[in-house]
């Protein structure tokens, strides 16, 4: 997994103007790589399938 390290997220930081305590600069950090993670597949190409909370399978009962 990514890490972002003191320099990268001092840099972000002064970028964004916040000013986040130190026991939230150690929350960026550990959430870091799962944002990471999670960016790399967004940007790839999906198919329909990827997104299966637009399917619908309702049965006879859940109508009436």
């Amino acid at each position: 997994m990514p890490e972002l390290d003191d320099a990268a997220l001092d840099f972000l930081l002064d970028r964004s103007g916040l000013a986040p305590t130190e026991a939230q600069r150690a929350g960026l950090k550990a959430a870091y790589a799962h944002v990471a993670t999670m960016a790399e597949l967004v940007r790839r190409p999906r198919g329909r399938m990827a997104e299966p909370v637009l399917t619908y399978g309702f049965a006879e009962e859940d109508l009436a």
